[in-house]
């Protein structure tokens, strides 16, 4: 099994996911939600530590990490022992989830760490919080960006 936790500066709780193609995976949970349509159920968003490619000033390319956040049915997550669950985030059908989420960027400058996505969004990799319409516009005065991926109106 992969251990991406040597490589992973995750603080979310360990959770080991199975892929379809029956590997297991260890991730960090980011979030839950409980759809309650036909064939809904509980779904958790993981973050799993991934390689990509990048490329220096001298033109050579290395390995990276690239983490990649995806929602995957909660049957097919493990949790792992000694994990502290109760502070994930969860949406749950009949409370009022906020429409937004503020992303908290790792790396980014000061002045351009904040970038703003759909709740439903699962490409943010950073720390991610609720935020209610007044939280976003105040964000976006302080010049937050909006994720290219979902798109969030900035009005």
């Amino acid at each position: 099994m992969f251990d991406a936790d040597a490589d992973s500066d995750s603080d979310g709780p360990r959770v080991t996911i199975r892929l379809p193609d029956e590997q297991l995976l260890d991730g960090a949970l980011r979030r839950r939600r409980y759809d309650p349509g036909p064939g809904g159920g509980w779904w958790y968003m993981v973050e799993l530590a991934l390689w990509g490619v990048e490329r220096g000033p001298d033109g050579v390319a290395r390995a990276m990490p690239a983490p990649v956040t995806i929602w995957a049915p909660a049957s097919m997550c493990t949790p792992q022992p000694g994990e502290d669950y109760s502070g994930v985030p969860t949406d749950r059908p009949g409370r009022a989830a906020t429409a937004w989420l503020i992303e908290q960027l790792p790396a980014a400058p000061a002045g351009e760490d904040l970038r703003v996505h759909r709740r439903t969004c699962a490409i943010p990799t950073g720390q991610v919080h609720p935020a209610s319409p007044d939280l976003i516009h105040r964000a976006i005065a302080a010049g937050a960006t909006r994720c290219t991926v979902c798109a969030p109106p900035m009005t």
